[in-house]
């Protein structure tokens, strides 16, 4: 059995979440979204707390039509910030199963700053999902570059124009879009 794992402090979760989720949806058996504690390689927690993170994901989620789909809370419950920890449960829970871990390419060229990083490049099986423009000459370790996903769109970018629904507004998952403004986020 393939299981996915997909983490982010998804702040907000954004379209280009949605389709990194479709994308593996398609693929997995098992695909775990989670959301993190906190990065330590950011220099700022999420801006927006955990429940409101996970309820966005959530609503996200809803329009999937996707039963192998779910969040899991592992990060936030234990209070881990490491992918490592969050990968040694997943291999006790799911043993058995081969672990994907799905990443950006951002996230891939700074792999050797991760806590235990030797550890994932020898034992999972990582996604990276190319940004425009990136070549497989750019390949440091074994990763599978996903090409077919195409979609430039931040949550920073989201964040920083927030005051301008407009801008935005095409960015984000209609029930997201319409979450942030009922609860008055990012402001």
């Amino acid at each position: 059995m393939n299981l996915y794992l997909f983490g982010g402090a998804f702040d907000p979760p954004h379209l280009g979440h949605n389709e990194i989720i479709k994308y593996f949806a398609q693929k997995a058996d098992i695909l775990l979204i989670s959301p993190s504690y906190f990065s330590p390689l950011k220099r700022k927690r999420p801006q927006v707390n955990y429940d409101h993170r996970r309820n966005m994901i959530k609503l996200m989620l809803e329009s999937l039509s996707s039963d192998n789909t779910s969040i899991i809370d592992y990060e936030f419950e234990n209070k881990f910030i490491y992918s490592i920890d969050t990968i040694r449960f997943l291999e006790t829970k799911y043993s058995g199963c081969n672990i994907n871990m799905i990443i950006g390419f951002d996230q891939y060229m700074n792999i050797e700053l991760w806590k235990e990083y030797e550890y994932i490049i020898d034992n999972i099986n990582l996604q990276v999902i190319k940004r425009p423009g990136i070549d497989d000459s750019m390949k440091k370790y074994s990763c599978q570059f996903i090409d077919d996903i195409s979609m430039d769109v931040s949550s920073t970018q989201i964040r920083y124009n927030i005051h301008n629904s407009n801008a935005i507004q095409s960015l984000l998952h209609k029930d997201v879009f319409e979450y942030i403004k009922d609860n008055k986020l990012y402001k």
